[in-house]
């Protein structure tokens, strides 16, 4: 994969006594800062270089407190925090003041943030049996698509919803198709073919117990973890189970103009190897970035800019 990764940077995170951190959830990028979602639902904000700057930790039941954080996003100097619980969304100062809180009619598990909306994701576990809904800034319901019948879903991990310049690139669990959101409307932009590969639909996964025995001793894509537009590449990471093998992490690169497709094992390739397989590789803008708590750095690969601290995956 060198004619698509052209560099490698490791960041050490500062270590003090307020930057300790969980198991790492989410990593968001914004203007140079990394905000890392840890697994106490605490917000770390460190700089290009790994600098501690601040956090958020405002665990409770008062006001401008929350419960969890199923999702975090940042939009103009605002931190976004998606309390599924509690149906509600906060926003915090980048130095952890409360600014408000927007409350939700159902329960969401992914968010994302526009300049005129916000974009939330289901995943088939709400009672409005809708996985889609768009929000004004205010909460006030805009539109909803995506019906399902009842609540099946697994609550599983991965960036269902990337944001991509002014638009949005969506998937689902054990679905093979990305869906780009404009703001107005929604197409599929590719579908993939996992050669010798069963897919489960939902109505497969009422039962999590069930669903582990059914696949058992098969090959099967475990999820989409992350999608992002670069150039005119369509550049998606997963983890697959691989029977003999268990979880390995993968991304695929689909040149859209020259209808080729290249798909490497980043483990196999020594591409940000992670030791947890199956949780840490995601796409941030064109950096593919990944992480590990117990050593306390993240890393990203691509090529390098003159101003830019993530590195980048080339669009040439």
């Amino acid at each position: 994969p060198d004619s698509h990764f052209t560099s490698q940077r490791i960041i050490p995170l500062e270590t003090t006594d307020e930057s300790l951190m969980g198991d790492i959830k989410r990593i968001t990028v914004y203007d140079d800062t990394y905000f890392i979602l840890d697994s106490r639902n605490v917000i770390f904000r460190f700089d290009k270089d790994g600098k501690y700057l601040s956090k958020i930790a405002r665990q409770g039941r008062g006001r401008g407190e929350y419960l969890d954080i199923r999702s975090i996003d940042v939009f103009e100097d605002e931190v976004y925090v998606l309390s599924s619980f509690e149906k509600k969304i906060l926003t915090y100062s980048f130095d952890g003041e409360f600014l408000r809180e927007i409350g939700l009619d159902e329960q969401y598990f992914d968010m994302a943030v526009e300049d005129s909306y916000i974009l939330l994701f289901s995943n088939n576990c709400n009672n409005s049996f809708k996985n889609y809904v768009k929000i004004s800034r205010d909460g006030e319901i805009l539109d909803s698509w995506d019906d399902f019948s009842k609540n099946t879903s697994f609550i599983l991990g991965g960036r269902f919803l990337n944001k991509q310049g002014s638009s949005i690139l969506y998937f689902k669990p054990f679905d093979y198709r990305i869906f780009e959101y404009d703001g107005k409307d929604s197409r599929q932009i590719a579908e993939f073919d996992f050669t010798n590969n069963k897919r489960y639909p939902q109505s497969d996964m009422e039962d999590i117990v069930a669903f582990n025995d059914m696949v058992r001793n098969t090959q099967y894509v475990k999820q989409f973890n992350s999608a992002a537009m670069i150039g005119n590449k369509l550049v998606v990471t997963y983890s697959m189970f691989l029977d003999g093998y268990g979880i390995k992490d993968f991304i695929v690169i689909n040149d859209l103009n020259a209808n080729k497709c290249y798909n490497y094992c980043l483990q196999e390739q020594g591409l940000c190897s992670t030791p947890f397989p199956g949780y840490g590789y995601y796409l941030c803008g064109k950096a593919l970035i990944t992480y590990s708590s117990a050593s306390g750095f993240i890393m990203a690969n691509g090529e390098k800019l003159d101003k830019e601290i993530l590195s980048k995956i080339s669009p040439e």
